[in-house]
């Protein structure tokens, strides 16, 4: 797995944290790769009134030029590690969709999405990244340690219960991933963990046994020591979140059902909980990715036909 356009998705131009651009720097370098530093702007109170013969169209253009020049000097820091930059900034809304239609004309391999900014509600995070979650058109990282060390291990989550996907096995796109992160960014031990079911008396079921011997099983087959293996038993949500802190992981790797039904996905559900208790990264990879429910082109509502 190699990831050869990676997309930067930032909330605002006057702050990136630190830790985020050093995190896209090291795997940018890592690939060789080209990066899309982007931007959804929507500020319709920052757009006054049109004088006349000026039109609306004329004035979110310069909006949007102003801000694509502040963020540059992001670039600039990506630029002097020896990294190829592009940067974007588009007049848009809602913002998941704005990053969906970037993706969509970008085409990355992975986008990463920092964490919460400081103009943004808990509320608002949550519905972006869900959106993000069920929609993304590639793998989505979503960056939430505060920290620059890279050296915590990279945790694949698993499941043989559910690995099987319309496109391919999720267990083993989501080691493969963890793997390819590990590398990138300081040759790190990779781990698994599964959180096996209990029977209904609260003991150890004859399903979760065989989970079990899968899970050590696949281990195996990748070569992952057993010391980097951990079988719980219960619910996957708060166990795997008190895992990762006891492993120090930097991230969590996951493999994600496609549609954004939950009945379809019920890994979507567990990744959207994770977020919210998660102190380390997270990244979502699908077997494949279905076309988004978001349309190519912003309403005309937000974006004047004459831009």
């Amino acid at each position: 797995m190699i990831w050869r356009r990676l997309m930067l998705a930032v909330s605002g131009v006057e702050r990136v944290p630190v830790q985020v651009l050093d995190r896209v720097g090291r795997l940018a370098r890592a690939f060789h790769a080209h990066v899309d530093l982007f931007h959804c702007l929507y500020e319709p109170e920052a757009v006054p009134a049109p004088a006349p013969g000026e039109g609306a169209a004329s004035l979110i253009a310069a909006r949007v030029q102003e801000q694509r020049r502040r963020l540059q000097r992001f670039a600039d820091i990506l630029r002097e590690q020896g990294v190829r930059v592009s940067v974007s900034v588009r007049w848009d809304y809602p913002t998941y969709e704005g990053i969906i239609r970037q993706a969509l004309r970008y085409k990355p391999d992975l986008l990463i999405v920092p964490g919460m900014a400081l103009e943004e509600t808990a509320r608002t995070l949550a519905y972006r990244e869900q959106r993000l979650i069920e929609q993304a058109p590639c793998a989505v990282l979503f960056v939430k340690t505060g920290e620059l060390s890279w050296q915590g291990c990279v945790l694949a989550a698993v499941d043989p219960r559910h690995a099987r996907d319309g496109g391919g096995n999720l267990d083993e796109l989501a080691i493969g991933a963890a793997k390819t992160l590990a590398s990138a960014l300081a040759d790190v031990p990779v781990r698994l963990y599964h959180a096996a079911p209990l029977g209904e008396d609260g003991l150890t079921s004859a399903l979760a046994s065989v989970s079990e011997t899968q899970v050590r099983r696949l281990a195996e087959r990748h070569e992952i020591p057993e010391r980097d293996v951990r079988v719980a038993f219960g619910e996957p949500g708060d166990s795997l979140s008190r895992y990762a802190r006891e492993a120090r992981a930097q991230t969590v790797v996951m493999g994600v059902r496609c549609g954004a039904d939950p009945l379809r996905a019920p890994s979507e559900r567990l990744a959207e909980r994770l977020l919210d208790t998660l102190e380390c990264d997270l990244l979502i990879v699908k077997t494949r990715y279905e076309h988004p429910l978001v349309s190519a082109k912003p309403s005309p509502a937000v974006l004047p036909q004459s831009l």
